[in-house]
């Protein structure tokens, strides 16, 4: 299945679908989303994860664990995100 196969809907019915270099998603709530997706990374092949419930690009699974990585030694230089209440 592609980028291009899925349908926006509402919130929180929209597809949510993974985005290169980063741990966020976009959400697809019209055809607006979902074109501008398909024109900065292409209309990638995405694959349901049952689990959490959104869609995996393969094709980001380099750069997203790259960013994870990134991530992690951010955290342990400056300490995690976290709420104080």
């Amino acid at each position: 299945m592609r980028v291009s196969d899925l349908r926006p809907a509402a919130y929180p019915k929209s597809p949510s679908v993974e985005l290169p270099n980063s741990d966020a998603h976009r959400l697809f709530t019209n055809d607006f989303n979902k074109k501008s997706f398909i024109e900065a990374h292409g209309d990638v092949g995405i694959v349901w994860n049952n689990q959490y419930k959104y869609w995996e690009v393969p094709a980001f699974a380099k750069s997203r664990e790259a960013y994870g990585v990134a991530k992690q030694r951010a955290c342990n230089t400056w300490g995690c995100e976290y709420w104080i209440s």
